[in-house]
């Protein structure tokens, strides 16, 4: 589903191999004024309306809404000037597993699926560089 037809009053969506219990229940849901949304189909729209609200919103509001560790947010800023995890690892002083596990939560909290997308995101949103600014600690 489309963030445009959920704009338009979409209630609900039923895939076509859905049995005739599901289709069922779903139409007595929305008729009762229940969205439904297949559940392997939650996380393709939620990363609809976040890159929707990236692109049409104020990115501010987003990132207020996305908490992110100090140690998550070293990470994107090493990722936007091109850093690799080893790089990464030994400027602020971790194992490189662990700078893998900090870039793994940040594509999961941003919905985001490569580095690159994490540049980009870090590079577009104005705010998130003032806010990486004003709390950057990382040591030369």
């Amino acid at each position: 589903m489309s963030f445009s037809l959920y704009k338009q009053g979409v209630s609900g969506f039923i895939l076509k191999d859905a049995t005739v219990n599901e289709f069922l229940k779903t139409i007595r849901l929305v008729s009762q004024g229940a969205q439904v949304l297949p559940p392997h189909l939650t996380g393709s729209l939620f990363s609809q309306i976040v890159e929707h609200a990236l692109n049409v919103s104020e990115p501010s509001k987003l990132m207020e809404s996305i908490r992110m560790t100090k140690r998550e947010r070293q990470v994107i800023e090493l990722i936007a000037v091109g850093l690799t995890n080893k790089e990464i690892a030994q400027k602020i002083h971790l194992s490189p597993f662990t700078v893998k596990s900090h870039v793994h939560n940040i594509l999961e909290k941003l919905t985001l699926h490569t580095r690159v997308q994490i540049a980009k995101y870090a590079n577009n949103t104005e705010n998130y560089n003032d806010a990486i600014k004003s709390i950057s600690s990382i040591e030369e």
